[in-house]
């Protein structure tokens, strides 16, 4: 059985704030730390897949998220990992995720 919308958009929040408290660390731990990157990519692609399955009302709901450019990164981590940039990881991380969460807002209480 699917997970609800809610569900799915809480996993994305859930990732997203998992992956700022990993930016936290540092450019420097992301560079010599292969368990923060590692870290990293697995949440985005996770992050990734929700996105992938969240439904259209969900979507419309969120407008100014770019739903096609996450589902098409977590393709890229899934099937093409050899040719995932850590330069491009970090940037998204660091740029993209805080716009993400802010799109998505708090979780509901």
């Amino acid at each position: 059985m699917s997970r609800p919308d809610d569900q799915r958009l809480d996993d994305m929040r859930e990732q997203c704030a998992l992956i700022n408290r990993l930016a936290a660390r540092g450019r420097n731990a992301f560079d010599t730390d292969e368990a923060i990157r590692f870290a990293m990519e697995r949440s985005m692609e996770i992050l990734g897949e929700a996105a992938n399955v969240v439904g259209e009302m969900a979507r419309i709901d969120h407008p100014d998220i770019d739903w096609h450019r996450i589902t098409r990164f977590r393709v890229l981590l899934a099937h093409h990992y050899h040719r995932v940039d850590p330069e491009q990881v970090w940037t998204i991380a660091v740029d993209e995720i805080p716009r993400l969460a802010s799109g998505l807002g708090p979780p509901p209480t």
